[in-house]
């Protein structure tokens, strides 16, 4: 049993200052800092996440980047084969702005998506390591704090680096090939914007039934790429979503903004329904 000697002991060295430099100063200072030190919460860790890993490096090396290379490239075409030695070449010499945003979509557009899915489907594999996914869920009261604070971040990051990638290149394709409207490079990004978002629920889709990254990243290209066939049925053809992924080009070559709200409604409740599929699934199913 400890006496009253040694408890009064115990408390004037728990009450007596730190002398500097000492074992018991140090461990004092770690603690205050410790508790200054902002909790982790899902959110902030997913940010973490994003950031530490150098994730957006990819993004922004595939959008901004690369999206800015393709309407120099476009507009200077003839005197940069000149300069390569491709005489056999023709070229036509009238390339227009739909051309430059035809060479952004093509090129720095699919680029980026594959990015951005295998980023959100590195994140969304939450029962891929047991002994992480026994962690979080010990720690998460609802299914939603297991999907949302991922798909969210990812998406927030891929939309950043299109935003910044659509800014630059209608820049460039204003400065290069002539003024163009304002409202048709704001539905533009607005459109472009809502088909990453649907992009990036497939994944979410494809987490309700799989839980490898891998098994995640090829089931939601491969609906990417199978989503064209509704069109195939001329009812449907002007509510396939897919029509979302040439926007910049299709409001260059003259068509209305008005004519991509029906694909863009169709686009944001599949976005909603998928990511009710994945809390649903994910939240019931066991590791």
């Amino acid at each position: 049993m400890t006496s009253r000697s040694d408890t009064a002991a115990a408390d004037v060295r728990a009450d007596a200052p730190a002398v500097p430099g000492t074992r018991y100063a140090r461990t004092a200072a770690a603690a205050a800092a410790v508790r200054r030190r902002r909790p982790l919460g899902l959110w902030r860790l997913e940010v973490l996440r994003v950031v530490r890993t150098k994730r957006w490096l990819l993004l922004f090396i595939a959008y901004p980047v690369l999206g800015s290379a393709g309407p120099i490239i476009v507009r200077h075409i003839n005197s940069i084969l000149s300069a390569l030695g491709a005489d056999g070449v023709d070229v036509p010499t009238d390339l227009t702005a739909d051309a430059a945003m035809t060479s952004y979509v093509g090129v720095s557009g699919q680029i980026g998506l594959l990015v951005a899915l295998g980023m959100c489907a590195a994140a969304l594999a939450v029962d891929h390591r047991p002994g992480l996914a026994a962690f979080y869920r010990t720690r998460t009261c609802r299914p939603r704090q297991l999907v949302l604070p991922r798909w969210t971040v990812c998406a927030a990051a891929v939309c950043l680096a299109n935003l910044v990638a659509s800014v630059i290149v209608w820049a460039e394709i204003r400065w290069l090939f002539g003024p163009v409207r304002t409202d048709l490079m704001l539905y533009g990004i607005f459109f472009s914007t809502i088909y990453l978002l649907m992009a990036l629920s497939l994944v979410a889709g494809a987490a309700a039934f799989l839980r490898r990254p891998v098994a995640l990243f090829g089931t939601a290209l491969i609906a990417l790429i199978l989503s064209p066939l509704p069109r195939l049925w001329k009812p449907l053809r002007g509510w396939s979503p897919d029509k979302l992924s040439s926007v910049e080009v299709g409001l260059l070559d003259g068509h209305e903004p008005g004519s991509y709200a029906g694909p863009a409604a169709v686009a944001v409740m599949l976005t909603g329904t998928l990511l009710a599929l994945s809390v649903w699934r994910i939240g019931r199913r066991e590791m």
